[in-house]
């Protein structure tokens, strides 16, 4: 009897902490997808109630409830190769071919957003959410969704921040040090790319405000006339959360309402290795190299297809690649699959590098699991992400452009030196050394402000500001107008003194020469 009654009382207390949570994810891409799932389905095993808005399904809990967003083609997941390779050598060139993906996939993803049937009934009807964690990417529909269910919002990004959100956060995003979104800046560049990266910076905050917050805001306010700027909802965010993490992306100067949750995704225990690909790790008699481009890019150009079958080849190591190639008997060292444990795969003690295309999943994984990697980057943060590697010495980076094997050869060569091994396990130490774990820290800030609603109060002051006062340019302005009205008084007051000596100086010439001229 006493047990039952103890059990009633837990009963009462896990319900009076849960919460109802809706998340909102309006991006089809399949790696977003990866890394959002585990945190929804974490949340629903800790007894939340949650509903979540995306394309992909999820595991099947009593307490998750899906909203399906039509899915189709992504244009980002099922791009050909070639086509990434024609502006990979101008850093310019491809941050405005990912701007006009960008442009494309904002206004599909708003449309099917704010027109499925089952999410205009959640407003009509006003249901309640405690919170609500929406994507900040390349478009704010999901801010407008809500706003309108009057819920506090957590923000929540696969990957480190894009060029427009600093703003609403007040947070700098200064070409000096801090790193270009589009391309390889590092926390340390040059006069050139920090020009490059300004320039990059101001266009594309130019071209989302005008081309796709515009755009968003029009289509929003069709069907909700009441709902105000959406950057100003973006102001209001209690808090965003980031996957990135300071060993990797180095330190930042961001608020409190900016959370670091790089490697959210990673759970070791949730993926087994089966029977044949350990026993191909565990009887490798030399080092492993793991080769896989993620979930994005699998149209491979033929030549580039061979240049890794000529590196499998000639190479001595063992390779597991994740592939879909059918139509290739590969040699012995080499250990072929559509899809691979990769978590597993990595951390395993006999995988000593890692060819990858450093989406943010990969790099993260690398880098938890100690492994250095080669770095082939496509398209998006991806170049940012390999550069992130080079400069924390976790790996090299291969232009896909100059895509060889015996590129990949010497790439290989470097990163199984023991600077690299050794580099690397320092960094996973210093990655994996937290107070919390990034899932842990995600559900602690979710449920943070889902219990203080808006009470949260972590936004700093600089949020509000305009950018004159954010930049000081007010105080500037003033002192740099004392300072030339100072010169320009000074300078008026050396003129006329100048025209008064000259004055004074040609009078008494004149007057002497006349005073001689009547004496003589």
């Amino acid at each position: 009897m006493r047990i039952i009654i103890i059990s009633l009382l837990l009963s009462f207390v896990v319900k009076s902490d849960s919460f109802k949570i809706l998340c909102i994810f309006p991006y089809n891409g399949r790696s977003h997808h990866i890394f959002y799932s585990s945190l929804v389905e974490e949340l629903a095993n800790k007894g939340h109630d949650v509903t979540v808005i995306n394309y992909h399904p999820l595991k099947k809990l009593p307490n998750l409830r899906q909203i399906f967003l039509e899915n189709e083609e992504n244009v980002s997941d099922n791009r050909n190769i070639e086509d990434y390779m024609k502006g990979m050598s101008n850093d310019l060139l491809r941050a405005y071919d990912n701007a006009q993906s960008l442009k494309y996939l904002a206004y599909t993803n708003c449309r099917k957003l704010i027109s499925n049937p089952e999410v205009q009934e959640m407003i009509k009807y006003r249901k309640f959410y405690d919170v609500a964690v929406v994507e900040q990417f390349m478009t704010d529909c999901g801010l407008a969704i809500a706003y309108k269910l009057d819920a506090p919002t957590v923000g929540i990004t696969a990957h480190t921040l894009m060029p427009w959100t600093y703003s609403r956060l007040g947070a700098p995003n200064n070409a000096a040090y801090v790193h270009n979104h589009y391309f390889g800046s590092g926390t340390t560049p040059n006069i050139l790319n920090r020009l490059k990266s300004a320039f990059i910076n101001f266009s594309m905050n130019i071209f989302y405000k005008y081309f796709i917050q515009a755009t968003d805001q029009e289509m929003v306010n069709e069907l909700y006339p009441d709902v105000p700027s959406l950057e100003e909802i973006g102001k209001n965010m209690s808090l965003i959360m980031l996957n990135q993490y300071f060993p990797l992306t180095g330190p930042r100067l961001h608020g409190p309402n900016v959370i670091e949750i790089g490697g959210m995704q990673i759970n070791e225990d949730a993926q087994i290795i089966d029977k044949d690909l350990r026993k191909f790790l565990d009887t490798s008699d030399t080092e492993v190299v793991y080769l896989s481009f993620g979930t994005v890019a699998t149209n491979f150009p033929p030549n580039v297809i061979d240049e890794i079958k000529s590196l499998i080849a000639k190479c001595k190591l063992r390779f597991i690649w994740k592939t879909d190639i059918s139509d290739w008997s590969p040699p012995g060292n080499a250990f072929l699959r559509k899809w691979m444990p990769q978590v597993s795969v990595l951390c395993h003690p006999k995988v000593m590098a890692f060819i990858t295309h450093s989406g943010m999943l990969s790099t993260s994984e690398a880098i938890h699991c100690g492994v250095p990697v080669v770095s082939v980057p496509l398209f998006g943060d991806q170049f940012a992400n390999g550069f992130f590697a080079v400069e924390n010495g976790l790996g090299v980076t291969v232009d896909l452009t100059m895509f060889n094997s015996d590129a990949l050869e010497n790439a290989l060569s470097k990163i199984l030196q023991d600077k690299f091994q050794k580099r690397a396990k320092l960094l996973s130490q210093l990655w994996r050394d937290r107070p919390l774990s990034a899932m842990n820290t995600a559900i602690y800030w979710i449920e943070y402000v889902a219990k203080h609603k808006t009470d949260v109060n972590i936004k700093p002051p600089t949020v509000d500001l305009p950018f004159y006062e954010f930049f000081t340019l007010d105080p500037v302005f003033i002192f740099s107008s004392i300072i030339v009205l100072f010169l320009i008084a000074y300078s008026i007051v050396k003129i006329i003194s100048l025209v008064r000596t000259l004055f004074c100086v040609t009078f008494i010439y004149f007057h002497r020469r006349i005073c001689k001229n009547k004496k003589e």
